[in-house]
């Protein structure tokens, strides 16, 4: 079988394999032991994109790569949905103070300046997002139904961030960081089902996951992670009970889906 017999064929599991080996391999990078983290990481979200571009172009072409950007930025993005996406990354971290709170860890709830980071969250995010639901949860969401592909693209996603975090997070635990990823999936998933399957929306959650976590600056490092990760269970709950019957429900194939799935090249 040649190799673009093969990624046509298994387009989702050549994604995961080439992101997830193109990331482990930035992991070997000789960086500066104080610089690795910020540089890997930087590295590590533009791959999924690279990756999605790269399958994109062996499978179709140039004209298929021109179509799947139509497909990724399909009609402008929601006001709704962006909006509650980010209330939604809002009230995901908001939960974890309020967590920490009632519990007795932390004496008030702290919210710290936002600062640079807070802006460039979203445009980085938006690498991730090309790749990992453009063009993965995309696909899987043409077979399976929205939870089955949660899952799917899930686990690997928040493999990534478990490695990361083990070889260059000493202080972190990477078991947390790989749930918290993990549950992240879910909410990220609904936003992106619900707005029409639009990339932005999702970026605007994800980046939104990433800086709103300026609402719990002083819960203790060591327990912060588990505090997220409580409230976004919550909230990934709640999701499922609320809209449960889509959420175990196969979407339709649209006719771009079905275009490139199989191979065509579209003006």
């Amino acid at each position: 079988m040649s190799l673009r017999k093969l990624i046509k064929q298994y387009p989702v599991a050549c994604f995961i394999a080439a992101t997830l080996g193109l990331s482990f391999a930035a992991m070997l990078l000789p960086f500066p032991k104080d610089s690795a983290f910020a540089m890997i990481a930087s590295i590590m979200v533009l791959i999924p994109t690279l990756v999605a571009f790269t399958l994109v172009t062996v499978m179709v072409g140039r004209k298929g790569l021109r179509a799947f950007l139509r497909e990724v930025f399909n009609g402008q993005m929601s006001l709704k949905w962006a909006v509650i996406s980010l209330v939604l990354g809002f009230a995901l971290h908001f939960g974890s103070s309020l967590l920490a709170l009632v519990t007795g860890r932390i004496a008030a709830i702290e919210i710290t300046t936002p600062n640079a980071f807070f802006i460039a969250v979203f445009p980085l995010a938006l690498f991730e997002e090309i790749g990992w639901r453009g063009f993965a949860l995309r696909r899987l969401l043409d077979r399976h139904s929205p939870f089955t592909a949660t899952v799917l693209i899930g686990f690997p996603w928040a493999l990534l961030h478990f490695a990361l975090f083990l070889g260059f997070a000493p202080g972190t635990s990477p078991i947390a960081e790989m749930l918290v990823v993990f549950a992240f999936a879910l909410p990220l998933t609904w936003v992106y089902v619900r707005s029409g399957r639009n990339v932005l929306v999702a970026t605007v959650l994800h980046g939104a996951l990433n800086a709103f976590g300026i609402v719990a600056a002083n819960i203790p490092p060591a327990e912060l992670l588990w505090f997220v990760l409580a409230s976004a269970c919550l909230i990934d709950a709640g999701l499922v009970l609320i809209d449960r019957r889509r959420w175990f429900t196969r979407p339709s194939v649209t006719p771009i889906d079905a275009a490139l799935h199989q191979g065509q090249l579209l003006a």
